[in-house]
């Protein structure tokens, strides 16, 4: 896996390299499709008819698949050997424009998954299938407007996303995440919408927010069964679901020419259940959520092609197994490159600081250090009159790769304006302590075909 990472790390050095010459010859070669007089007559009825429209109906289907080229079996005894998914999907979202300027918009989307048939469904368990088989859920569904000149409102489920991290997250915590194949998700499925009432009242470049969470969703892991989940045993969870466990947050951000800066505050139940020490004798334990609080700041500095950016968040009630609660500090300061032509390079630092560590904290369930650092590094570059893109995501959790490491390399070429495949590589290094610890043989080659309408 070392040799892996070095080949992924020395791939990356050659993609931000400047822009070589079979590059060059390609873009001479291909030349001809730059011409700025358009070949075709455009239909201003079609134009016209497509503006006076109050509404957009819009969506795509998609084939996604995983194959695993790793000999290995759940701990339930699963085969997961071959195909592991054949995911084909539909995506549907509804945009309105309603009167005195407001708008709406309403996104469902719906997957089967053939490979559970396809491999035997007696093989899995009933919750890997009902997760993963067949499934449906809402994304956006949403009205907003304008009450006054300075005061909006948007109310339903939507994505409220703080701070500029990618792939380390601070401040971005109000959405839980979509986790049942980590780092399988794409960007735009990592987050799970969840219903809100938001309000921002606007004062020249500053922005003053105010947000109540009703709807209560969790962050989806993986299933007893799953080639990712530790054991046989499924332990009951406690949630929050009640009126009164309604989540609050607040911010105020700053926009100005080159940089920005927000302040942010929140009252929130962790996504990620934890274990929770059972004191009656004979009853397992069981997972439950943390309700804890945050206050954090980030900020955006622009220097010519550089962006600097950092976040930190102070976070209290955060609860452990084999402790009591505690607080935390976690940091991130990361830099975005954009001075090479079609080339995008990410860099992000991020540590964890336990205030009052305990020893016995580091022993599982819980499996936390004091300190816990880690490195995201991500690059991007198109090809081919930006019609191919190679993208390659490496993140390093600990000092160095003992904790274990998560790589995954996509190249995806648009066939048409509309129609895009792509293949990739997914690697899991496996590390000494939870999650990575059970992943080392879960790498995986990744395929995928979307067409948008």
């Amino acid at each position: 896996m070392r040799g892996a990472l070095a080949g992924v790390l020395l791939c990356l050095g050659v993609l931000g390299a400047p822009e070589a010459r079979g590059q060059d010859d390609l873009d001479d070669i291909l030349g001809g499709f730059d011409s700025e007089e358009p070949d075709f007559e455009v239909d201003r009825e079609d134009i016209e008819e497509e503006e006076e429209r109050f509404w957009d109906l819009s969506g795509s289907v998609e084939v996604s698949g995983s194959v695993n080229y790793i000999d290995h079996r759940s701990d339930t005894g699963a085969d997961y050997h071959g195909l592991s998914r054949l995911r084909n999907r539909l995506n549907l979202k509804l945009d309105l424009e309603l009167p005195f300027e407001w708008d709406a918009s309403f996104e469902g989307h719906g997957f089967y998954d053939p490979a559970y048939l396809i491999n035997g469904r007696d093989d899995y368990t009933s919750d890997v299938l009902s997760d993963n088989e067949l499934f449906f859920d809402t994304g956006d569904a949403w009205i907003r407007g304008e009450l006054t000149d300075w005061l909006d409102i948007k109310l339903g489920r939507q994505v409220v996303a703080w701070g500029r991290s990618e792939a380390l997250r601070v401040l971005d915590i109000l959405n839980p995440l979509d986790q049942r194949e980590p780092a399988r998700a794409d960007i735009e499925d990592l987050r799970r919408t969840v219903a809100m009432a938001r309000v921002d009242a606007h004062w020249e470049e500053w922005t003053l927010s105010a947000i109540a969470i009703p709807e209560l969703r969790f962050d989806l892991i993986p299933e007893v069964g799953s080639d990712f989940y530790p054991g046989t045993m499924e332990f009951p969870q406690e949630r929050p679901r009640h009126f009164e466990d309604t989540e609050y947050a607040g911010s105020l951000t700053g926009i100005f020419s080159g940089w920005d800066i927000s302040f942010h505050g929140a009252w929130l139940w962790n996504d990620t259940p934890r274990f929770e020490r059972r004191q009656v004798p004979g009853f397992p334990a069981r997972l439950v959520h943390d309700r804890f609080w945050l206050v954090g700041a980030g900020g955006n500095y622009t220097v010519g092609s550089f962006l600097f950016k950092g976040e930190v968040a102070y976070l209290h009630g955060i609860g452990f197994f084999n402790a009591g609660r505690k607080s935390r500090v976690d940091g991130l300061f990361g830099i975005e490159y954009y001075g090479l032509t079609d080339t995008t390079f990410v860099v992000e630092i991020l540590d964890r600081f336990l205030f009052n560590y305990e020893s016995q904290i580091g022993r599982a369930p819980d499996g936390v250090r004091r300190h816990s650092p880690a490195l995201s590094l991500r690059l991007r570059r198109n090809f081919w009159n930006d019609t191919l893109h190679v993208q390659g995501v490496g993140i390093i959790l600990g000092l160095d790769t003992r904790e274990g490491s998560i790589i995954r390399v996509d190249i995806d070429y648009d066939v048409a304006d509309a129609l895009v495949v792509g293949v990739g590589l997914l690697l899991y290094q496996q590390g000494v302590s939870a999650p990575l610890n059970i992943y080392g043989d879960n790498d995986r080659l990744i395929f995928r075909a979307k067409w948008s309408f």
